[in-house]
């Protein structure tokens, strides 16, 4: 994806306290405005998408739903079965499952990254019990 460099200058106070923030999750201040505004943007776009407090940092999640890397793990299996995808959970709404499907092809390597650790320990867990 392209990038684009935009400069801004902040008062004091927001400048410290962002980057109080930033350091939370051991970011600089390039990649913790991206993730910021990021975050932002997905509330303003995708408003069935939030972001869940995790050790990892802030994690996408479907409103009263799974976390969108889980979403996503059992759309693999259930394809374009968005029917069976929502009774699988529970009762999911179209609309939350299609704005997590948005937010996937935004950003996949997010996503794709949880569902490899997934799959890592899958095997770890499995390897054990053989």
């Amino acid at each position: 994806m392209a990038a684009t460099v935009l400069t801004t200058r902040l008062p004091g106070w927001l400048s410290e306290d962002l980057r109080e923030e930033f350091a939370q999750y051991g970011e600089g201040p390039s990649e913790g405005l991206r993730r910021v505004v990021e975050q932002w943007w997905v509330r303003k776009s995708l408003p069935l998408v939030e972001y869940r407090d995790s050790l990892d940092g802030p994690r996408p999640a479907m409103v009263k739903g799974p976390e969108v890397w889980e979403f996503i793990m059992v759309r693999k299996s259930y394809g374009d079965d968005l029917d069976g995808i929502s009774e699988y959970f529970g009762g999911l709404h179209r609309e939350g499952m299609e704005q997590a499907i948005a937010y996937y092809r935004l950003f996949p390597e997010s996503i794709d990254e949880h569902l490899r650790e997934n799959l890592r320990l899958e095997k770890l867990m499995l390897g054990d019990q053989a």
